[in-house]
C-alpha cells in the first residue's frame, strides 16, 4: 500500500518546539500533484484558523518537499496597556505512504469481579 500526502504538523506558540501531527490530507495522484498541494495549502492555509483574515503569515520552503509556515495575529486586550502578538507554526511535509499496519482490535474490558480476583491471586 502506498499513496501521497501532505502532513501537517502544528505547534500553536505555547509548547515545546515539537509539532504535533494535525492532519493527513491525502493526495490523488503521484509526488508532483502532492508538491503541488503542500504549495496550495500553505498559501491557504490561515483559513482554518479562528478569525484567519486578522493572520498574517510567511512561508518557509525549507527544502523541496517541506515549508514551514509562521502565522502572527495581533490584538490588544483591554486590560492590557500594549498590543498582544500571537505567534503560531505549522510545518507542512509531502511524504508517501510507504507501509501500514492496522492496529489489533480492542478487546472488551475484563469484569471488575476478575481483575480483583487476579490482583488478591484467587484466579
Amino acid at each position: 500500500m502506498s499513496g501521497w500526502y501532505v502532513l501537517v504538523e502544528k505547534n500553536e506558540g505555547w509548547s515545546d518546539s515539537n509539532g504535533l501531527l494535525k492532519d493527513k490530507v491525502h493526495v490523488e495522484g503521484g509526488r508532483e500533484q502532492a508538491l503541488a498541494r503542500a504549495e496550495e495549502l500553505s498559501l491557504s492555509y490561515p483559513k482554518g484558523l479562528w478569525r484567519a483574515e486578522e493572520y498574517g503569515h510567511l512561508v518557509f520552503r525549507t527544502s523541496e518537499t517541506s515549508r514551514l509556515l509562521e502565522l502572527t495575529r495581533e490584538s490588544w486586550p483591554s486590560d492590557r496597556d500594549e498590543p498582544y502578538t500571537r505567534t503560531e507554526y505549522a510545518r507542512l511535509t509531502v511524504a508517501e505512504l510507504v507501509t501500514s499496519k492496522d492496529p489489533p482490535p480492542a478487546q472488551p474490558p475484563a469484569s471488575k469481579r476478575g481483575v480483583l480476583r487476579r490482583a488478591l491471586g484467587r484466579d
